[in-house]
């Protein structure tokens, strides 16, 4: 194998690998296997994008998602998503920075999310300061595993037999909203369609919905890979990659491939007055040699010669030739003769 053509299969290989790595992304991102469960970027069954997607679709409805701290978020008035959280996330800085989030008139639903093995630590945060006992029943089968066995000072908005599942409580002018479980917000459900009056009660009439990814631990950066994958840019990125390839295929490579050619053959020893010689030779005759010099001087010289000299010049070259070198030294010499060329 030659070099060249080395080099053309080593591009198709990485050009192959980058295609294969990027479709994978690009799939994965897509279905949004990579984001954690109920994330609104997740568009499996256990995301919650379709959510998302459909109240975009709603006039009058602004949706987007919040990749800051809550602290930080300080969007007019409307409804925030707290979608998959975990009892261990419900600390005291979830709780006041819930709490702040109401006071400023948003509608906070927040919806947790069972983990196995999971079980809430005696007199924990939602205890101490909101008053809420949550209760594990992780029996296999059981519908409900995760709920609310005590709620004072709440409402009560939904509840399976004695398993609260979602309460409500007002704080300033906004209000909290507690699910023990998010399911009820995901794909899966929503296609089915058995929750969509309890999402709809949620929300309240609110018209801004703003889904919460920060604590999921998603947050926005500023690199590359990420404003790639943000303003879909994948297929650019793969175009490039194969323009790149094929120009350093052209600097490494001759395309076409040269043929197998025999070298031609080469002269030397003529220099440039030697082939003048022949040039002329070929093309003008001897008795003409003088007549076509004078013609091809006075050209560029004729307004310096008067058209006595002119013609007596003329006369010279005409009846030259039989000795053209006579003749040239003879218009010479009768031109320098009167003076001024």
């Amino acid at each position: 194998m030659t070099a060249a053509r080395a080099v053309v299969v080593a591009l198709l290989l990485a050009a192959g690998f980058t295609w294969g790595v990027l479709y994978i992304l690009g799939t994965q991102f897509s279905a949004g296997d990579l984001y954690p469960e109920y994330s609104s970027l997740r568009s499996d069954p256990k995301g919650c994008k379709l959510l998302f997607d459909t109240l975009s679709r709603i006039p009058g409805i602004s949706v987007g998602r919040n990749y800051a701290p809550l602290e930080y978020l300080n969007e007019k008035p409307g409804a925030v998503l707290l979608l998959g959280l975990t009892v261990g996330a419900a600390d005291r800085d979830f709780i006041q920075q819930t709490q702040e989030l109401a006071h400023r008139g948003n509608r906070v639903v927040a919806a947790m999310a069972f983990e196995d093995n999971e079980q809430p630590a005696d007199h924990s945060p939602l205890e101490e300061v909101w008053h809420i006992r949550l209760a594990v029943d992780p029996k296999p089968g059981n519908a409900h595993p995760l709920s609310f066995a005590r709620a004072d000072g709440w409402e009560i908005r939904e509840r399976d037999g004695p398993k609260i599942l979602s309460i409500e409580r007002a704080f300033g002018t906004g209000r909290v909203l507690l699910f023990a479980e998010s399911a009820a917000f995901g794909n899966e459900s929503l296609i089915s369609g058995g929750r969509l009056g309890k999402i709809s009660e949620a929300l309240g009439p609110v018209m801004r919905v703003t889904f919460d990814e920060a604590h999921f631990g998603i947050a926005e950066s500023g690199s590359v890979v990420a404003l790639i994958r943000r303003f879909r840019l994948t297929g650019l990125v793969f175009g490039l990659a194969i323009v790149l390839a094929l120009a350093l295929w052209k600097n490494t490579s001759v395309f076409p491939p040269r043929g197998a050619t025999h070298d031609p053959q080469r002269y030397t020893g003529r220099t440039s007055s030697e082939g003048l010689m022949a040039l002329l030779q070929r093309h003008v005759r001897p008795k003409d040699l003088v007549q076509t010099c004078w013609e091809e001087w006075l050209k560029s010289n004729r307004r310096e010669v008067s058209p006595e000299r002119a013609a007596l010049a003329s006369t010279i070259a005409a009846s030259a030739s039989s000795n053209p070198i006579g003749a040239m030294h003879e218009i010479q010499a009768g031109l320098r003769a009167k003076g001024k060329l």
